[in-house]
């Protein structure tokens, strides 16, 4: 398992409510195998720098509130909407911040095959 990007007591700040310890750790998790999957990172560095933080919050915030990832909900009078691409563009940040960790950032000269054929010659025969 990951290093936590957050405590459930910054989370709860975060959102500005109580939020029961359960659907908080699951949001965690959660937020953290999207950003996991998208900079191709084995684990989070400690201390997390305030960008994983951030991103890690905000895609947490983005599973907690939102976890059917509908776009509108109507209740009565009260309607919510919800920017359906921002988890979508917080996965791109990162993922181009962290350029593929984990993969090669360099890359390998082209095969020469341009090399003579030794033959081989039988021991028996020689």
């Amino acid at each position: 398992m990951a290093n936590d990007l957050f405590t459930l007591s910054e989370f709860a700040s975060y959102m500005q409510q109580d939020v029961d310890t359960s659907s908080a750790t699951v949001a965690r998790r959660v937020a953290s195998g999207w950003l996991l999957s998208a900079t191709r990172l084995t684990d989070f560095t400690l201390p997390v720098s305030d960008q994983l933080f951030a991103w890690g919050l905000e895609l947490a915030a983005i599973a907690f509130r939102n976890p059917d990832g509908v776009t509108q909900e109507s209740l009565d009078d009260h309607n919510s909407s919800w920017d359906k691409d921002r988890r979508s563009s917080i996965l791109k940040a990162a993922a181009a911040f962290y350029g593929g960790a984990g993969s090669p950032t360099y890359s390998f000269p082209a095969p020469d095959w341009h090399w003579d054929v030794v033959p081989t010659v039988d021991p028996l025969t020689a």
